[in-house]
């Protein structure tokens, strides 16, 4: 942008939150022009819409600082025809120290610092190109249902705790507490004194009859329930016991939710039109981990600068400082979260079905690293094949990775020797 064109533009800071938005809105040279605080109500969203329409009217380009890259303000300012800039938290803390050397903040000084941020250092920052609406609610199910799998973990873990403090015997016998036998066992027979009442005549009528056990698993199961406990007092065990019903009942409500977003998200999926360029990677004819991460890479053109710029935002490649004779390396702790956790477990799964993956993460432990290492730096690996896949729309070749793999291997040595 230009001088004369940033003369002619108004800079909007918005410090938003749940109920209202603090708006502060500066010229070209930085003097305000209006500051406001903006409820967030159809009538007064209304009117600042209005109040954008004529500025843009009169021929007044509208740029905006947020800190949140998504939202229904967001929404709003796109549709109002502001270009909007999202703002790390972490670049704004360290901003404030231009403004106000003193530590304090407030929302209207946020706001303020937002719009002479975009200001001044526009060029460095990168305009919002939001996704295609297909593409923001293949997002908005794959986040939802990565919180149902998370809410799903806490149950779990509480589960697992309550029955460790007064009923550990299914622990010992199933280990894994979302099985419908598990679940099944632990409704009928919630408290050590339920269990003592069982006889092995009712016992192998619910593990073969009910729940299909061989014999070998029901004798195995049997001889593990005989097995005497600590004893517990009573008021721990009626009181645990009913925290315990109360789980299972969220548990089992959380396993089918879950199974319903899964279908979605496939379904879903499967009706995009990028749906034919994953079909041969590792998981991607079914689940929804690939979709997931695809979901989280979007379809705005601008939106990736290189495969090294989303290895970076999905945290698979560490963090290199280096001051004078000093060089750190650290675990890249910022980051997109649920990215990583989709470029993970696709390298976990490519394990058995990709063999330069499996010859890659075998490579990796060989040279000491462990498991979790392996698997981020295979994710590095498996990032840059997708950023490929989204630059150039083009389905991912096994055969044909395969073979850039062995033409570099043969190349190497001859670059080395040159």
């Amino acid at each position: 942008m230009t001088e004369e064109e940033t003369l002619n533009c108004y800079f909007i800071g918005v410090d938003w939150a749940d109920a209202f938005h603090q708006i502060w809105v500066g010229d070209g040279e930085g003097k305000k022009i209006t500051e406001l605080k903006l409820i967030q109500s159809p009538q007064a969203m209304a009117e600042f819409g209005r109040w954008l329409n004529e500025r843009r009217a009169e021929g007044i380009g509208l740029w905006g600082g947020i800190e949140k890259p998504q939202g229904r303000i967001v929404e709003f300012l796109l549709d109002h025809g502001v270009v909007v800039y999202p703002i790390n938290p972490k670049a704004l803390d360290r901003v404030r120290d231009r403004y106000r050397v003193s530590g304090s903040k407030s929302d209207p000084f946020d706001a303020y610092v937002l719009a002479e941020f975009v200001r001044t250092d526009h060029a460095h920052l990168r305009a919002l190109e939001p996704s295609s609406v297909q593409a923001q609610e293949l997002k908005l199910l794959t986040r939802d249902h990565y919180r149902l799998v998370r809410h799903k973990t806490r149950i779990l873990n509480l589960l697992n705790a309550t029955l460790k403090e007064y009923y550990p015997r299914p622990l010992e016998m199933f280990g894994d507490l979302e099985t419908e036998i598990a679940l099944d066992f632990l409704e009928r027979y919630p408290t050590p004194q339920a269990l003592s009442r069982l006889t092995e005549r009712q016992w192998n009528r619910f593990a073969q009859r009910q729940h299909h056990l061989g014999d070998e698993r029901t004798k195995e199961l049997w001889s593990k329930l005989g097995q005497t406990q600590l004893a517990v007092p009573e008021h721990v065990v009626r009181t645990k016991a009913q925290l315990l019903g109360v789980l299972i009942s969220q548990l089992r409500s959380l396993i089918k939710a879950l199974d319903t977003y899964g279908e979605k998200i496939e379904c879903f999926f499967a009706s995009m039109p990028v749906a034919h360029l994953v079909k041969t990677l590792p998981g991607g004819k079914s689940g929804t981990i690939v979709p997931t991460l695809w979901a989280e890479l979007g379809d705005a053109k601008s939106r990736w600068e290189s495969f090294r710029h989303l290895q970076a935002e999905a945290g698979v490649v560490p963090v290199t400082k280096t001051s004078g004779k000093c060089r750190f390396v650290q675990f890249r702790f910022s980051c997109n979260k649920l990215m990583r956790y989709a470029a993970y477990w696709i390298s976990f799964v490519s394990l058995n079905r990709s063999h330069w993956a499996k010859a890659y993460y075998r490579g990796q432990r060989a040279k000491g690293h462990s498991h979790h290492q392996a698997l981020r730096a295979l994710s590095a690996k498996w990032l840059k094949i997708f950023f490929v896949m989204w630059r150039d729309h083009k389905p991912y070749d096994e055969t044909h990775h395969l073979a850039n793999i062995a033409r570099q291997t043969i190349l190497r040595p001859a670059v080395k020797g040159a």
